[in-house]
């Protein structure tokens, strides 16, 4: 297996078409750059990587150089520092099958066996506290119908303590050697237990989440499209079920190694078990572009999106846009921020409540703060701060909601 790494390595530095992340080296660096590749060839890897790691040096984030280190670090048995490298540049050239093969390799010889299928889990477990776990009003809302004062219990927010576990199932299959099409899926599960007993009353205490999907994936130089197929759960205590099912695309451009083009596009039929007026179709699509800086592990996403929903009741129907925006820093080799925000705004085609003069109306903030800190490759601590506020000309559907997240999660 070691002499087929050698003989791919050799063959890619040929073939391999990846562009320049940086500006290109003057002409001694140049020379040297070749003369690192020659070491290579020549079966001379431990001269290659330390002359790689000078030209980086000069030249930091440069692709072609990056991946000479990659090659490099895997033909000295330096495995780990090969497959961080690898998995920086597939982040930059997510797909390519080259950079996909050649990881590969790796990971074989790290585990002593290659495969064309890659599998990733991840399972989290924590503590929360929610300031309103019913969205609810800051008191229970209190109607004047015509001269006649009425009280709507149970609109009043419940903030509580709570627990959650999840875990998250990817897996993919590569379709030939070093082909550009894969097989893909996924699943993932979340559960969520609240400490106050207020929330028995309108059955919250509890409540679950599942996800499974499949499809296939086209990976190929710059372009990365997929399709699946996904179901969906979402139940309270399993009494108010909601059932989803339908399609997802996803196109990316890599448009250069530090600016990609993202376009996404889901349709689901839901189905509520307590609400059959809500079942209907419902979808989104969205354009986003993501921009890597500093050494590529730093990223900037944002877009914007349309949504829309159209139940059996008309009136509960709607049309909207979204605008979100996510930056991702990584501070250090162990810690990791994210701060993100979403603005929506969202018509329907009829009134929150029947006392409403107006079409209901919504706008809605949902922002935050994820942090994490790897303890090693597969334990880390996660802690979110949510900040999520709706504001309608309904009053029914105004809430202001923070919430907390602290936990461990393990995953490879």
């Amino acid at each position: 297996m070691y002499r087929t790494f050698i003989f791919l390595v050799i063959l890619a530095l040929f073939l391999t078409s990846i562009p320049l992340g940086a500006a290109s080296p003057d002409l001694a660096s140049v020379a040297e750059w070749k003369r690192a590749e020659n070491f290579l060839i020549n079966k001379r890897p431990q001269e290659a990587y330390e002359l790689f790691k000078v030209l980086l040096g000069r030249y930091p984030g440069h692709s072609s150089l990056t991946l000479g280190l990659a090659r490099s670090s895997a033909l000295t048995g330096r495995f780990q520092e090969a497959l961080e490298i690898y998995r920086q540049l597939l982040a930059k050239f997510p797909g390519d099958p080259i950079l996909l093969n050649e990881r590969d390799q790796v990971q074989g010889l790290l585990t002593g066996s290659a495969s064309p299928t890659s599998v990733s889990f991840r399972m989290r477990a924590g503590i929360l506290y929610d300031s309103n776990a019913n969205q609810g009003a800051p008191d229970d809302l209190v109607l004047n119908i015509g001269g006649f004062v009425a009280t709507i219990k149970d609109t009043k927010r419940i903030p509580t303590m709570g627990g959650y576990f999840g875990a998250n199932f990817n897996i993919s299959h590569r379709l030939g050697e070093g082909g550009p099409w894969s097989l893909v899926g996924d699943s993932g599960l979340y559960i969520r237990g609240n400490e106050d007993s207020d929330l028995n009353d309108i059955k919250s205490s509890e409540w679950q989440w599942f996800r499974v999907g499949g499809g296939l994936r086209y990976a190929k130089g710059q372009n990365l499209f997929e399709f699946r197929i996904k179901g969906e759960f979402f139940d309270y205590e399993l009494t108010n079920r909601v059932i989803s099912w339908g399609p997802e695309l996803i196109y990316l451009r890599a448009v250069t190694p530090k600016f990609h083009l993202i376009s996404q596009f889901s349709l689901d039929y839901r189905d509520y078990q307590r609400s059959p007026d809500r079942d209907g179709d419902y979808g989104q699509i969205y354009q986003n572009a993501r921009l890597f800086f500093g050494d590529n592990t730093n990223s900037l996403t944002f877009g914007v999106g349309y949504l829309w929903g159209r139940p059996k009741l008309d009136s509960l129907g709607y049309y909207g846009v979204s605008i979100p925006l996510r930056l991702t820093l990584r501070l250090t080799e162990n810690w990791e921020l994210s701060p993100h925000f979403t603005y929506i705004q969202e018509k329907y085609r009829g009134r929150g409540i029947f006392i409403d003069k107006d079409d209901r109306q919504d706008k809605k903030i949902r922002s935050g703060l994820d942090v994490f800190y790897k303890i090693n490759d597969r334990l880390r601590v996660e802690f979110n701060f949510s900040y999520n506020r709706a504001d309608s000309n309904s009053v029914f559907y105004e809430y202001v909601q923070h919430s907390l997240s602290l936990g461990l999660s393990w995953g490879f």
